[in-house]
């Protein structure tokens, strides 16, 4: 698997950062864009919510071969509620 080993090793140092930051603060960066595609319309909601989605993808994806099924299914949902949600909002 040298596509995910090579992204397991880049990862590596956005969660090093991550976990360096005071716990608060990737929660309230991912609250606060949460929070602007849903009070907003248009491309600056779709914006703040694939951001979102992207982040959460992200970490289903590092996390995956850990989680149970599920973990798995319950990330994997909340991810693509979030997508569908940006899509949307851009759309609607």
């Amino acid at each position: 698997m040298p596509f995910r080993d090579s992204i397991e090793r880049r990862s590596v140092v956005m969660l090093t950062y991550l976990n360096g930051l005071p716990r608060v603060a990737p929660f309230t960066l991912m609250l606060g864009l949460l929070l602007a595609g849903l009070l907003t319309t248009g491309i600056l909601a779709f914006t703040s919510l694939i951001l979102v989605a992207a982040f959460l993808a992200w970490l289903l994806y590092i996390g995956w071969p850990q989680m149970s099924l599920p973990a798995r299914v319950l990330r994997l949902l909340s991810t693509l509620l979030v997508a569908g949600v940006a899509i949307n909002q851009l759309l609607g």
